[in-house]
């Protein structure tokens, strides 16, 4: 089955993640280059929902925007430090359900902790599961994704969160490769418990420690890893979500958005389709 594809944000963001500012092209320009390019859906960063209504555009708006569009899938990314009882966490996941409400997105992904805080599992799963009662209430689902670096390092980690019933995994393709993991792998994940997915690319050999490698990701088909067993391997698992394009590039970056748009979704579609 030929997949549907959103945009992740920082694939159309023009700007490299950890910056002041969340996008460095405006928000109408980059949902009019999804659409134009034939995404059917987008990812916003709950920073890019507080900096558009910092600018004056209240959800409204917002909604406007979207609902104007074809953009039917929509998400919320990425929220880190759910797990720590501070002010500014709390600040942030506020925002995530604010700008999920406010777009009409029904789901939000997340990462474990990147500060080797040595968290202990227990204490972890539990705000885990009080950020998904949080999520349930407002209609809602959890993406955890594990990330080689984190302290949710891999799928089999990831699946000791998965008690709530609206609790699922982000699986990146980036993250399974580089972090040593196989496509069959996928299978350990419970049936229907696969809520995003995200697709991209690498050179054979990393250059840098993984948190820095990650940032220069290729388009699809521009790289070594093997998507097609990767698609294959979703296929036999039930995943029935669409795929998130997420190429985090200094050469993405220097695009226009209409550039990054399209040239993600069609190498996308070349090793998809």
């Amino acid at each position: 089955m030929t997949p549907q594809y959103m945009c992740s944000s920082y694939t159309i963001s023009g700007l490299m993640p950890g910056r002041s500012r969340a996008a460095r092209h405006p928000l109408p320009e980059r949902i009019a280059a999804c659409q134009a390019a034939g995404y059917d859906g987008l990812w916003m960063h709950y920073r890019d929902y507080l900096e558009q209504g910092a600018a004056g555009r209240d959800d409204a708006t917002l909604q406007a925007l979207l609902d104007e569009s074809r953009l039917k899938h929509r998400g919320i990314e990425f929220l880190t430090d759910w797990f720590l009882d501070l002010d500014l966490a709390r600040q942030a996941e506020a925002a995530c359900f604010s700008a999920a409400n406010a777009i009409g997105a029904s789901i939000i992904s997340v990462g474990g902790d990147f500060g080797q805080r040595d968290i202990p599992l227990s204490e972890m799963i539990a705000q885990f599961k009080r950020l998904c009662a949080r999520a349930a209430d407002e209609g809602m689902s959890v993406a955890l994704e594990f990330v080689p670096w984190s302290n949710i390092p891999d799928i089999g980690t990831a699946t000791e969160y998965l008690e709530p019933g609206n609790a699922g995994l982000m699986v990146d393709c980036w993250h399974l490769f580089r972090g040593g993991m196989s496509v069959t792998d996928i299978s350990q994940i419970p049936h229907g418990r696969i809520l995003a997915i995200q697709i991209n690319d690498a050179d054979k050999y990393a250059g840098a420690p993984l948190a820095e490698d990650t940032l220069h990701r290729r388009a699809c088909g521009d790289g070594v890893f093997d998507l097609a067993g990767f698609s294959r391997a979703l296929d036999a698992a039930g995943a029935a979500v669409p795929y998130s394009v997420e190429i985090i590039s200094p050469d993405f970056v220097q695009m226009s958005a209409a550039d990054a748009a399209r040239i993600s979704i069609e190498k996308a579609r070349t090793v998809f389709d």
